[in-house]
């Protein structure tokens, strides 16, 4: 399904002549569960950033379903149509209701449609249907978490990527954050993300280390 083949990024300005990523390779199939682990600092983010395609790689291929994504010429709606990428901290519109907030990245990628049947749904799954009408500052930080992952999953994606979503969370959210991510991967949805609390690891089906751009399976 998504495959990476030697992907490695050098940041021109970097004092650090090491890359932020070093000739990795990857391949997430159809309902995996791969955490990476890894001290921060390590590539993790911009590795994640790499596949959504919010970086572009130094070298190296992503392709998904054989399509090299760099090539596409309609790539920013593919993506957002297959991946859905949740970034580190809550990223959610403060003067937009939750509903807006949902409905928003849809909007930006130029995906049109009446989603009023899927935001009741997403909302559903997360436990947070009677918060449709709330603004994020009247949430909890571990609502706002699943509001993030409901954002995420309303384009319905093949592949969900988060980068740290437990992080800032005490152990109750954390743990409601992780087995929501399990149903979503029982339901069909492939998952890639990153994480410091090594409590959570046995959720995964595969689990990677990163450290100094490189990645290995353990």
């Amino acid at each position: 399904m998504l495959e990476l083949q030697n992907i490695t990024k050098y940041y021109k300005h970097s004092v650090n002549s090491n890359p932020a990523v070093n000739h990795v390779n990857l391949l997430v199939k159809e309902k995996d569960f791969i955490s990476v682990i890894g001290p921060s600092g390590s590539g993790k983010s911009t590795l994640f950033h790499i596949i959504t395609g919010l970086l572009k790689p130094s070298e190296g291929i992503v392709a998904l379903d054989g399509k090299e994504l760099t090539t596409l010429k309609k790539k920013d709606i593919f993506l957002a149509e297959q991946i859905s990428f949740i970034m580190q901290g809550q990223n959610l519109l403060t003067n937009f209701t939750v509903e807006d907030n949902l409905y928003f990245p849809l909007y930006l990628a130029g995906i049109k449609g009446d989603y009023r049947e899927r935001v009741r749904e997403v909302l559903e799954l997360v436990g947070l249907y009677g918060a449709a009408s709330s603004y994020p500052d009247r949430l909890s930080g571990g609502e706002l978490r699943r509001i993030a992952i409901a954002r995420a999953l309303m384009q319905k994606p093949r592949i969900l990527i988060a980068d740290e979503p437990t992080s800032n969370l005490d152990t109750a959210n954390a743990i409601k954050v992780m087995e929501l991510f399990r149903k979503i991967n029982e339901e069909g949805t492939a998952l890639l993300i990153s994480t410091h609390d090594e409590r959570f690891l046995p959720y995964s089906k595969s689990i990677y280390r990163m450290e100094m751009g490189n990645l290995a399976l353990l």
